[in-house]
């Protein structure tokens, strides 16, 4: 079986990618990894900020969004965070040489907004958040027409 890159489901290009591996996407959800390497974004001293975690999340919705639109024959999309609720941050770093699992369920999704239920698997910490996000319908797509 051929690796799947995650770069083909995402609408970014390095340095700003921080998904490893998909390790499986299903209807509702996705699983990714990212191995913690000095030659990530944002990545210092002692690791990767865990302030990253907002955006690790969002990549692997973004993944899933991409994944789902791949069965339609469309290609990854823009999409916009819309904010987040109960993001706790029990460390300040990933460390170095360390891999991180993250995982999104779609909790809602209807006509471009959506909310989905994310975690993060570090070590013996799990970092948590539901991520309010939206994919604008493109104007051939809109039931209203050419607005």
């Amino acid at each position: 079986m051929t690796p799947v890159n995650a770069i083909d489901f995402i609408p970014h290009e390095k340095p700003m990618v921080f998904i490893d591996h998909i390790l499986e996407v299903g209807d509702n959800f996705a699983i990714v990894e990212l191995f913690i390497t000095p030659e990530l974004m944002f990545c210092e001293e002692y690791g990767l900020p865990t302030w990253t975690s907002i955006e690790l999340m969002a990549q692997t919705v973004s993944l899933y969004a991409g994944s789902q639109g791949q069965k339609l024959g469309q290609t990854p999309k823009i999409g916009f965070l819309l904010g987040t609720r109960k993001l706790i941050l029990p460390v300040a770093y990933f460390e170095l040489g360390k891999i991180v699992k993250i995982k999104v369920e779609r909790q809602y999704l209807h006509e471009g907004l959506g909310q989905f239920s994310c975690e993060i698997l570090y070590e013996a910490h799990t970092i948590q958040a539901m991520l309010s996000v939206y994919e604008p319908v493109e104007a051939s797509e809109s039931k209203f027409g050419n607005i």
